[in-house]
């Protein structure tokens, strides 16, 4: 029996999850509990270590099925599988979400943090969501990874969809087992995905399932964020628990800098973000776009890289 391996990765919500259940053979294994995060806006349960699952190629084949946790605040478990359980992996598949604000943020972060893994692997970028979002198209992905410097093969899939999936497969591993009977392949995993699966929600989206959960509650989800203000893009407050009357002002006052900053030096291109930061005091931070803008007050102690990541996912997925 020749076993092959492959690795899944991507931001919390592209499909990682998903996607390997829509291909194992067996009930997969994975370690998902309650969001602590911002993303308790798409879903109720995330993984926070692996997940794995099992694909029969042939008689003689097997396909071994892991997936990463999405977040950054779990990537020791990256390092930990890179350097033992997935060692000898065909390759990596990058799931990237589509409706995403910026997909390319995403591949430019993933592709630095797995690079020495990706050195001697193929690397498959698999874009999902594209029914909810068809732009970026291929040809764009195409253009821009070109201009990154990554000349890789661009897949767009849909994760709930087994036959969708087994593309990627056949593209790591088709070449080189000439015996697998893909029309049948294709047809035991239809059958499959209509029998009952483990109950966690993993990485598969759930809009709608949370639309009771408000922006400022996200935020208060995530440990060490005390404060949150909600602006359009008027700059008008629609939500605010900032309890300190002051800090309240001087995030509003972030807001308008950015805003005159940008008047002012034009050559800096587009501000993304503020932050007030000082030893004995909370941590003030704001993040403007176009259409809105949020501030965050958070301890002292709370990373930075943290907050902004927090930031992003309730701007992405901020539903005013």
């Amino acid at each position: 029996m020749t076993d092959y391996k492959v690795l899944f990765t991507g931001s919390v919500c592209s499909g990682k999850t998903t996607a390997i259940r829509s291909l194992s053979d067996i009930e997969t294994v994975d370690t998902d509990a309650r969001v602590s995060d911002s993303a308790i806006r798409r879903k109720r349960k995330t993984t926070i270590a692996m997940d794995y699952g099992v694909l029969d190629l042939s008689d003689s084949a097997r396909l071994h099925l892991y997936g990463t946790p999405g977040q950054e605040r779990f990537k020791f478990m990256w390092e930990v599988m890179m350097s033992d359980l997935v060692h000898d992996a065909e390759g990596l598949v990058l799931l990237v979400d589509n409706t995403r604000n910026d997909p390319f943020k995403d591949i430019r972060f993933y592709v630095e943090e797995f690079r020495d893994f990706i050195v001697r692997r193929r690397l498959i970028i698999a874009v999902t969501h594209s029914d909810e979002k068809a732009d970026p198209d291929h040809d764009y992905y195409m253009q821009e990874l070109k201009a990154m410097g990554l000349f890789t093969t661009v897949i767009f899939i849909d994760a709930r969809d087994p036959s969708s999936v087994l593309k990627i497969v056949k593209e790591l591993v088709g070449q080189r087992e000439k015996d697998i009977a893909w029309p049948e392949l294709e047809q035991r995993l239809a059958v499959n995905s209509t029998m009952p699966q483990a109950s966690g929600e993993g990485d598969s989206p759930a809009i709608g399932v949370n639309e009771e959960v408000t922006l400022l509650e996200a935020a208060m989800n995530t440990r060490g964020i005390t404060g949150a203000i909600h602006l359009g893009a008027d700059r008008k407050v629609l939500s605010s628990n900032v309890s300190s009357k002051q800090n309240k002002e001087l995030l509003r006052s972030m807001i308008n800098l950015v805003t005159a900053l940008e008047a002012k030096a034009s050559f800096l291109g587009h501000i993304d973000d503020l932050v007030l930061y000082g030893p004995q005091q909370e941590t003030l931070s704001v993040f403007v776009e176009e259409e809105q803008a949020l501030g965050l007050c958070s301890h002292k102690d709370l990373s930075i890289n943290v907050v902004k990541q927090q930031a992003v996912d309730l701007l992405q997925w901020s539903r005013r």
